[in-house]
């Protein structure tokens, strides 16, 4: 993809020098992993980007629903000056604090009305945040003396991870906690997600799953090294698409018939509900006799679910125990 190499906007004298007042230096590219407010400047290499966070954000702005609910599972709440872009509802535990948060637009807000909040931090859960239908590419926001950050499973492909895994997603929740100065709060989420995992995936014996994301001609299906392939690992099953490369791949309906799973995970989606997938399944000739479809061993969760973030723990356990696992 590429980015404008650099970007102008017509803004108040008062914001862009709020904005000025809190120019960051460039660091090393060291991972942050611990965090304390007076412990000196936060140290990291993001999407191949070095980010060096002078003092603890005070004006947040979050992209993206993973994004968003990370600050908000930390409690930083009070940290965020808007946010935007949901895919889903926020989940009902973070209601009441994401009420507290203006939210900006439904989509990527505009660079001006970004510019109009004066954060200090922008937060987004994919590099898409920042490109040409986004707020701007991250070197001009630097420029500005405002710093930010990209999920790793959402940077380019050069610079994600090979395959991710939900010590990407720790990693992700450690980092931004220790740019806030509350590394504590992230390793109690983490042991709390981490024995979550351990307790559902028990007694899970590597059934097949065919994640169905999207598609009826061809339909998209969680591959090898992506939000799918890392959930189905979790959870202890066996992913029936993990030779095919990416996140996502689009497959036949003849290879899902020849290789029946046995279970099959709908992902609900505003343009592709799990609805709708299940009505395709039990009316189409050759699926409709498939023992997961006969059986209507469906497992629906949410789009959002698939992008790394605090609530792949629920999919781990809804997935888990769609197959039998502990508390099903």
């Amino acid at each position: 993809m590429r980015f404008p190499v650099s970007w102008r906007v017509t803004a108040p004298l008062s914001v862009l020098l709020a904005l000025l007042g809190g120019c960051a230096a460039t660091g090393d590219d060291k991972p942050a992993t611990t965090a304390s407010a007076a412990a000196g400047p936060v140290a990291l290499t993001n999407c191949g980007t070095p980010v060096t966070i002078t003092k603890p954000p005070a004006r947040a702005v979050t992209m993206n629903q993973s994004a968003t609910e990370i600050m908000l599972a930390l409690g930083l709440q009070d940290r965020m000056a808007g946010t935007a872009y949901l895919d889903d509802r926020v989940l009902p535990e973070y209601a009441a604090a994401y009420a507290k948060v203006p939210v900006l637009a439904g989509e990527y807000p505009s660079k001006e009305k970004l510019l109009e909040v004066a954060p200090d931090f922008v937060y987004a859960s994919f590099a898409t945040a920042f490109g040409d239908e986004g707020v701007g590419d991250r070197a001009g926001w630097q420029k500005l003396g405002v710093d930010t950050y990209v999920s790793a499973a959402g940077c380019s492909k050069n610079t994600r991870p090979a395959k991710l895994t939900m010590d990407d997603v720790f990693a992700e929740i450690r980092d931004i906690a220790a740019i806030f100065g509350v590394g504590e709060r992230a390793e109690t989420l983490i042991a709390d997600q981490r024995a979550r995992i351990a307790k559902v995936s028990a007694g899970v014996k590597g059934e097949k799953v065919l994640w169905w994301d999207a598609g009826n001609d061809a339909p998209s299906v969680g591959a090898c090294c992506g939000g799918p392939a890392m959930i189905m690992s979790a959870a202890g099953v066996t992913n029936t698409f993990a030779e095919l490369a990416g996140s996502w791949a689009d497959t036949s309906w003849e290879t899902v018939v020849e290789r029946n799973p046995d279970v099959i995970v709908l992902v609900d989606a505003s343009w592709d509900s799990a609805a709708a997938k299940r009505a395709f399944l039990e009316q189409h000739a050759a699926l409709r006799d498939l023992p997961a479809v006969k059986d209507k061993r469906y497992v629906v969760l949410d789009f959002s679910s698939t992008s790394a973030g605090v609530r792949n723990v629920l999919a781990v356990e809804a997935l888990a125990r769609g197959v039998g696992g502990v508390g099903s």
